[in-house]
């Protein structure tokens, strides 16, 4: 018999990553399809449940691993909620389980995420860490003590969501000044168009009606005084968002993914040195910063790890 595999995969709000993933973490046949998911679960689900199936045709898979943004039951695989799908209360589980006859669990995107840096990236030689996806929002999760931190409602940790600005910009959650809202990429592209908008003198003033996170960070490079002005923002909220959480968790490592910092390296130039003066002086010389490892293919990695890896959850009554 050869090798097994357990097929990971990311729902995303515009894309459905999928990957044959070994017991070393290895991810084979990787592709990414639109998601869809303005059509509906039915659909998505249904597109879905055919790429596993052609998956299937491929390699024997011993069950599937399915992370997905939003609130998750773990125990139940339902998708209690999830923002970018506009779904409540989809038993994906169920559906895909039945439909394709493999165990399937389901898991919180980012603390899927968590879970592959943990098991196979820059978190493997720590028991205790914390994972920060920046991208569209700030997703986060919580390894301690080699437990998986997910609270006693089990939906935790929403460190995007700490309120760090009293009356700061309105977040997608309805309240204003969580930290998402002032650290991550699409914050970072919404202050620029809005100091464009204002009449600051910038290279991006050709580009205000398409402006992407690219442009800013290329912008920024060049030494744009409004670009650099908005990362030197974003990174100083940044700062003091992780510094609020090893204060809190005292990790024994930070690692820090998604499309901020994938994008450029430099991003997190002097970062551990911003974090340093902000915490308990007590935790200063503990704290380490790591790039992830994993890319976009992390979140999928963690959900298929679930089978090779026993995980206990703290919380979670």
């Amino acid at each position: 018999m050869g090798e097994q595999y357990i097929l990971g995969l990311d729902i995303g709000g515009t894309a459905v990553k999928a990957g044959m993933v070994n017991p070393r973490g290895e991810i084979n046949h990787f592709q990414s399809i639109p998601t869809n998911g303005q059509q509906g679960p039915d659909h998505v689900l249904s597109t879905i449940i055919d790429l596993v199936r052609a998956f299937q045709e491929r390699e024997i898979l011993a069950g599937i691993g399915i992370a997905i943004a939003g609130a998750v039951d773990s125990k139940t695989g339902v998708c209690k909620y999830s923002p970018n799908l506009n779904w409540k209360n989809v038993p994906i589980g169920q559906i895909i389980r039945e439909s394709t006859g493999l165990e399937t669990k389901l898991i919180n995107d980012a603390n899927a995420a968590c879970l592959g840096e943990y098991f196979f990236g820059a978190g493997r030689n720590f028991s205790s860490i914390l994972c920060l996806t920046i991208g569209t929002g700030i997703g986060s999760g919580i390894i301690l003590d080699n437990k998986l931190f997910v609270g006693n409602s089990g939906l935790a940790p929403e460190a995007g969501h700490m309120a760090v600005l009293k009356g700061g910009p309105r977040c997608s959650c309805g309240r204003k000044g969580c930290w998402e809202t002032l650290a991550s990429a699409s914050a970072i592209i919404k202050r620029a168009a809005e100091r464009i908008n204002a009449g600051t003198n910038t290279v991006l003033n050709d580009l205000k009606d398409s402006l992407s996170l690219e442009d800013v960070l290329k912008a920024w490079q060049q030494g744009d005084n409004l670009a650099v002005e908005v990362i030197t923002e974003a990174k100083e909220y940044l700062a003091m968002g992780i510094a609020n959480l090893v204060n809190l968790f005292n990790p024994q490592c930070v690692v820090l993914g998604g499309g901020l910092i994938d994008l450029n390296s430099e991003f997190c130039a002097g970062l551990e040195d911003m974090v340093k003066e902000l915490v308990f002086p007590s935790f200063q010389d503990t704290v380490l910063i790591k790039k992830a490892q994993l890319g976009n293919k992390a979140g999928l990695a963690g959900g298929a790890g679930l089978f090779w890896n026993n995980i206990e959850t703290l919380g979670d009554r």
